[in-house]
């Protein structure tokens, strides 16, 4: 619709509007209840309307909506190139409904075109007088559009630059930085570019010959009718001269005032020009000293000598420089360095002398302090681990020399993590602070004393004969940091310690490394021993080994792991497809330990070998069981750490050899850590997927950066975290996040396994919901490889029978069902068989309901009945009510789903009794 000369609207297309529609909207006049048009002409903005039946708007025209089913109209301006409204493009609707950002976008770009369209000769024209202009001025301009492209430079700008107007078409303004192009300036320039601000500045730009000159810049953006930007204008101009002559004159300025102190004499040293540094330093301005001689400054630390021969040097070699103590104005001494330049005149005699200084006062102190810290730990003053080994080397040649022990005491507070978590860090060094000073007060001067870290400190006894003397040294240490420490505003705690001792030259065989090692041996052993001990200390004995400190690593060393086999079931065939691989240490006394129990003392060779011996007996698996199932497959975890060209040869070279295909085995790669961050991964992956394995990503759900990059990676399975799963029963309101990752799943085509699987109720609502892919105890625990094999000859059959829904299975069946609901309310509402669904007995929930306990299934039954009304009354098509019957459906929904989780919490807590 476009204005006439009358300010009238006159309709020129609309050709999905009714022939009569059309006759009653053209000669539309602007106004506040002339519908979507006549309001967005008179605002000269766009008016989105979704209910023409109530908004006021369309009160002038309410009749013609109802009468044509016009139930929505979204319209926006025609404007021509001053902004000035001239008419409006509209799209509406039989439905009631908003625009999403891709029609508003839609209209805006057909409402240009149709201005572009409209005003193309009055454009032109002015387009002509506007490059004449432009080949007139004396500055050159630079047009770009939006993405900072060139469509236009004129000629002052190709002269400036040296370029032909051909070469630089469609290129980006960059071309003219060069190697020394400020990087500061070059961002402060894209940002202002990117933020649509307008820039000024200078940046060394370069000629098409490669000569460097200053270019100052002017650079606006050109918004449309609509904000945006379609291009930048540049004005620019060679400041190269300006500059050049701004910097010579800033040199010299600066040459005299630098942070240097400077003072200038004469030829018989009298002082003419002094500089502001040399005021800040002595405090004496150049009234107060001009025509004295430098001699005002002499402190007395040097005598006549020093001066003497200072002097000589100078008329000699014509220079001099070196360390001096000076004297302030207010009487403080200080040392500077000095350099004295003697200055010739034309004539080869000497006119002047400078003198250039600082003071050195700060450089002193802090050569002082690094010194002090670079052997002490700056927290508590003791000495740090450098210090110690330095300290440790003397102890041990003075042990030797005087024939005495040396006992080294590794000493740990016990429990100090506790306090640092309920008090605080800050706390927690003022507590490591007061032990410090108990370890001074008590121990000889002669006894070092450092800290490696955090609540770890290490003693070093000296001079004692016999070890009888040590017990009475470590008892009053226990008693002395036992005692109640008082922190910051009123806090009183009290701490344990335990102590590993070793002694030189019992232990150690003259190696101090191994000193300390045995030491903290010791204080492992002391730690483990912590609820039986009698005493908080222990000595290292020479037959103690780390087998006796790390056994599980040491009996996985000696036997290995064996790999067990927990099921993963297929909902949908109902049989196992898959297996998943996890490893088992067998103690001592025949127990079975899990991975988090032996892990923790595994290195990271270990790591990698334990690794090995899973996949390797997994393939022995799946041989072993080709005869039952010859597509089972076999997840194997692998740590992300792992993955590199090591371990890709590794597994190519245990799969050669093998009838078993590389696509029926999986590694599952934990979301947790940063692995998965870097791009490195990535690669590292696609050589594994090369190989033809699968590849899985476990724990979803427990991090946050594969969710991020799920889409980039070349992953065949995820694994629902366990904690999203196991606790169903307690919140059954994680459903809704499986039903994300499912439908998350779905679109990236990847399989969704739900590990965590523990009771026949969860397993009842994790299928209701649509996971096919099963794991957990209400399937099978882990298990060897012969009862595996038992297993699914025999005991696949109960999971193939399906008993009476549980109620978590009834409250993820009506939360699915719901959503099925909605989804054909919003889109295609009319395949619904809304009449029949009044009866709730229809619906298969209903008989699932009819089946729990009879107080259960009444109070459930009775707000099931209300919702199945609600969703009745959508059979009624009167389109005026739709909202409140959808806003009633919702609310009767809260009610059914609020019934559910009562009945879910009261049977939990009845069972829990």
């Amino acid at each position: 619709m476009l204005l006439d000369g009358e300010g009238v609207l006159r309709l020129f297309a609309a050709p999905s509007v009714p022939e009569a529609a059309r006759e009653r909207l053209d000669g539309l006049r602007p106004g506040p209840e002339s519908g979507s048009c006549g309001n967005a002409v008179l605002r000269n903005d766009s008016v989105f309307v979704s209910q023409t039946l109530r908004d006021p708007r369309w009160a002038g025209l309410r009749d013609l909506a109802e009468e044509f089913t016009l139930l929505a109209c979204w319209s926006t301006p025609i404007r021509n190139s001053y902004g000035n409204v001239l008419g409006t493009f509209a799209l509406s609707s039989f439905t009631e409904r908003a625009p999403n950002r891709e029609q508003v976008r839609l209209l805006e770009s057909i409402a240009a075109v149709i201005a572009d369209v409209l005003f193309q000769e009055e454009r032109d024209g002015r387009d002509r007088c506007f490059a004449a202009a432009l080949r007139a001025i004396d500055e050159g301009v630079v047009l770009t559009d939006a993405e900072q492209r060139v469509v236009y430079a004129n000629p002052a700008f190709l002269r400036l630059s040296g370029y032909e107007l051909a070469d630089i078409l469609g290129k980006n303004c960059r071309f003219l930085q060069g190697p020394d192009t400020d990087p500061a300036t070059r961002q402060s320039l894209h940002d202002a570019l990117a933020e649509g601000r307008v820039f000024h500045g200078d940046i060394l730009n370069y000629r098409r010959d490669g000569t460097p000159f200053w270019n100052a810049l002017n650079i606006s953006p050109v918004r449309d009718a609509q904000g945006h930007i379609t291009h930048f204008v540049s004005v620019q101009r060679d400041v190269t001269l300006s500059r050049r002559t701004e910097q010579e004159l800033r040199l010299s300025a600066q040459a005299f005032e630098t942070q240097e102190g400077i003072l200038i004499t004469d030829a018989q040293r009298r002082i003419v020009k002094v500089n502001q540094a040399f005021t800040r330093v002595t405090g004496y301005t150049l009234e107060e000293v001009r025509g004295l001689t430098p001699a005002i400054l002499q402190s007395g630390n040097q005598d006549t000598d020093f001066y003497e021969t200072m002097w000589r040097e100078i008329e000699r070699e014509g220079a001099w420089q070196g360390e001096i103590w000076n004297r302030r104005k207010n009487g403080e001494v200080y040392p500077e360095f000095l350099s004295i330049t003697a200055v010739q005149d034309g004539n080869g005699q000497v006119s002047h002398y400078i003198g250039h200084f600082f003071d050195i006062s700060h450089h002193k102190a802090r050569e002082a302090t690094l010194e002090r810290l670079a052997r002490h730990d700056p927290l508590t003053g003791l000495l740090n681990r450098r210090a110690l080994d330095e300290e440790l080397l003397r102890a041990q040649r003075r042990a030797d020399a005087q024939e005495r022990l040396l006992a080294v005491v590794m000493l740990d507070l016990d429990d100090f993590k506790p306090i640092n978590d309920r008090y605080g860090h800050d706390q927690g060094d003022a507590l490591l602070v007061l032990v410090a000073q108990r370890l001074r007060d008590h121990l000889r001067r002669s006894d070092a004393i450092a800290r490696l870290g955090g609540d770890e400190f290490v003693l070093m006894l000296e001079g004692r004969r016999k070890l009888d003397e040590l017990e009475p040294i470590l008892d009053k240490l226990q008693r002395a940091l036992c005692q109640p420490y008082r922190l910051r505003d009123g806090v009183e705690v009290q701490i344990g310690v335990s102590m590993g001792v070793s002694i030189y030259p019992f232990s150690a065989q003259g190696n101090l490394d191994e000193l300390l090692r045995e030491a903290d041996q010791a204080l492992f052993a002391a730690k483990q021993q912590k609820g039986q001990r009698l005493r908080p200390w222990s000595f290292w004995e020479p037959p103690q080994s780390a087998r006796r400190l790390y056994p599980l690593r040491e009996r996985f060393r000696a036997q290995g792991v064996e790999a067990w086999f927990q099921p993963v079931w297929d909902q949908q065939s109902g049989r196992v497809v898959g297996i998943e691989a996890l490893a088992r240490l067998l103690g001592d006394d025949g127990s079975v330990l899990a991975p988090g129990e032996f892990l923790p003392q595994l290195q990271e060779t270990d790591i990698f070998d334990l690794t090995n011996q899973i996949l390797e007996q997994s393939l022995t698996a799946l041989t072993a069981l080709e005869d039952l199932d010859p597509e089972l497959w076999v997840s194997v975890n692998l740590d992300p750490q792992l993955i590199g060209i090591t371990c890709l040869k590794c597994v190519q070279q245990m799969l050669q050899g093998q009838r078993i295909a590389p696509q029926r085995i999986v590694f599952e790669l934990l979301e947790s850590g940063d692995f998965l961050d870097r791009r490195l991964a990535q690669d590292h992956l696609l050589d594994l997927k090369a190989i033809g394995v699968g590849l899985a990503l476990d724990d979803i759900g427990s991090g946050y950066s594969s969710l991020l990059r799920l889409k980039e990676l070349p992953i065949d399975k995820i694994k629902l975290d366990q904690s999203f799963v196991r606790g169903l029963e307690e919140r059954p309101g994680d459903l809704h996040f499986v039903e994300a990752l499912l439908e998350l799943s779905s679109s990236l085509n990847v399989e969704l396994v739900a590990e965590g699987v523990e009771t026949a109720a969860i397993r009842d609502a994790v299928a209701v919901a649509g996971v096919r892919y099963l794991q957990g105890y209400a399937i099978a625990r882990p298990m060897p490889l012969d009862a595996l094999r038992t297993f699914l000859i025999s005991g696949c059959e109960p999971l193939r029978q399906s008993g009476p829904r549980s109620l978590l299975g009834i409250y993820a069946e009506q939360m699915s069902e719901h959503a099925v609901l909605r989804k054909a309310l919003r889109q295609s509402w009319t395949i619904l068989d809304l009449p029949s669904l009044r009866d709730p007995q229809n619906c298969p929930t209903y008989r699932d309901i009819c089946r729990l306990p009879d107080a259960d299934a009444q109070r459930i039954l009775a707000v099931y009945r209300d919702y199945h009304e609600a969703i009745a009354a959508f059979a009624d098509t009167d389109a005026r009510h739709w909202m409140q019957r959808v806003a009633e459906l919702e609310r009767q929904h809260r009610r059914l789903s609020d019934a559910l989780l009562d009945a879910i919490r009261t049977a939990s807590a009845t069972s829990s009794q």
